[in-house]
């Protein structure tokens, strides 16, 4: 039986209580959208986050493309 890995990546922002704004910390992938929160949720723990995301790679638009 060959296992299927999950195929949709998902973008991972946080805020530390200090930061201003959320930066990218990393990606997940999952078949859903609560599994991607599930696995940022596990992975990425380390630090108390004030404030956590979990968006679609798809739904993140480039406004500016390296040259």
């Amino acid at each position: 039986m060959s296992r299927v890995e999950p195929d949709k990546p998902f973008e991972v922002f946080a805020r530390h209580d200090r930061e201003p704004e959320p930066r990218h910390i990393g990606q997940v992938r999952a078949d859903r959208q609560r599994d991607a929160v599930v696995f940022a949720y596990t992975l990425y723990d380390e630090r108390r986050w004030q404030d956590m995301f979990v968006v679609p790679t798809s739904a993140v638009h480039r406004l500016i493309r390296p040259a």
